[in-house]
């Protein structure tokens, strides 16, 4: 005896999104079952019923020393979390050394082209989409960044489907001396707008770390000890002392500001910013009681955050530990891949038959 189509739609329902192979096998199952989960409606019910959308994989830039020449090289790699997942091929940017990641948020990601002709690339695992947008400086390490955004993140996206949506990048820039400049590129009119730019006192050079967007700023650190945020609604840009140490990642805070977060003395800290620019740090959880194994391998670095669920990422010897901070739970390995990492971008995206059907044999 057959289910219902509606009951059976039930059970798809629930079923989780951190493992989009199930929901691909059920659709190879049979025509009726195709028919159900290709369906852009049950597409649209699965992301409301899940509201969050599931990690399907990160990138990261590993150094690479070439023994030829004294200089360093990024070699970005896709790590999977998932069984099924959009990179199912090396992304359209080139030879590993010929591109850098810089951002994934949204649903896509940002990548610096470093051969000429240079420029970014907005890339869209899920779809395929891909676009490339001029810039004119040349690719010296460190002293570029950018950041990638739905273009309606202040207007009530919730971020569930936004590859079709129009995006905007943040693109910046330090000189040789003591100004970094920002521009915009929104989707929507296909430029760039004016730039904008702020003196830094003590070295104007990007770091490796990941960036923030809280509300509606974007905050990029420096090697300065220092943050750049950019406001994008007032299209400005200011300096944030940022607390001492090497190790610390932006996060998001309790109260919604900016915060940081770092291994020290196998204990998680958080440093939350006080009304007078100061910072205090707050030692957060033990280290031993989350990840397997204890602490018998090192190091215990954070490389990356995730802005919508409060997960931070933790490098050890082993390979790649995700742990939600709120909820203060065991960490789980997403990752084997071993190297020396300064940063993760973690891609996040739903991933159901109905947009991956291109890759899908009809039963």
């Amino acid at each position: 005896m057959e289910l219902l189509e509606e009951l059976v739609e039930e059970i798809f329902l629930r079923i989780p999104p951190e493992e989009p192979a199930y929901l691909v096998r059920a659709a190879l199952v049979c025509k009726s079952w195709c028919r159900i989960l290709s369906d852009r409606g049950f597409h649209r019910r699965y992301r409301m019923c899940h509201r969050t959308p599931p990690l399907l994989g990160y990138l990261h830039n590993l150094w690479n020393h070439p023994s030829v020449r004294p200089r360093v090289h990024y070699v970005p790699r896709f790590v999977h979390t998932s069984t099924v997942s959009p990179f199912t091929s090396p992304p359209p940017f080139g030879e590993p050394r010929q591109w850098r990641a810089l951002d994934c948020r949204h649903g896509r990601v940002l990548a610096r082209i470093l051969v000429k002709p240079y420029h970014l690339v907005v890339w869209d695992p899920v779809t395929g989409g891909r676009q490339e947008l001029s810039v004119s400086d040349s690719p010296t390490s460190y002293w570029y960044s950018g950041a990638v955004l739905c273009a309606a993140h202040s207007d009530g996206c919730d971020h569930l489907d936004c590859h079709d949506d129009p995006f905007t990048v943040v693109y910046m820039v330090a000189d040789a001396g003591s100004v970094v400049r920002a521009k915009v590129y929104s989707s929507e009119t296909g430029a760039w707008g004016e730039p904008t730019s702020v003196t830094v006192h003590g070295g104007n050079a990007f770091d490796d770390r990941p960036s923030l967007l809280i509300g509606g700023a974007l905050h990029l650190g420096l090697i300065s000890n220092s943050v750049v945020k950019y406001d994008l609604h007032g299209h400005s840009l200011s300096v944030i002392d940022r607390p001492g140490g090497d190790e610390l990642v932006m996060v998001k805070a309790e109260d919604g500001g900016l915060g940081f977060v770092a291994v020290s003395d196998g204990c998680i800290y958080l440093w939350t910013r006080q009304a007078n620019g100061g910072w205090v740090r707050h030692k957060a959880a033990e280290l031993k009681r989350m990840l397997l194994g204890g602490l018998r391998s090192k190091p215990h670095d954070v490389v990356g955050f995730v802005e919508s669920t409060g997960t931070i990422f933790i490098n050890r010897t082993a390979g790649v530990y995700a742990l939600d901070l709120s909820k203060s739970r065991q960490a789980r390995m997403v990752g084997e891949e071993k190297g020396p990492y300064t940063d993760i971008l973690p891609y996040m995206s739903f991933y159901t038959p109905d947009i991956a059907k291109g890759r899908l044999s009809p039963p």
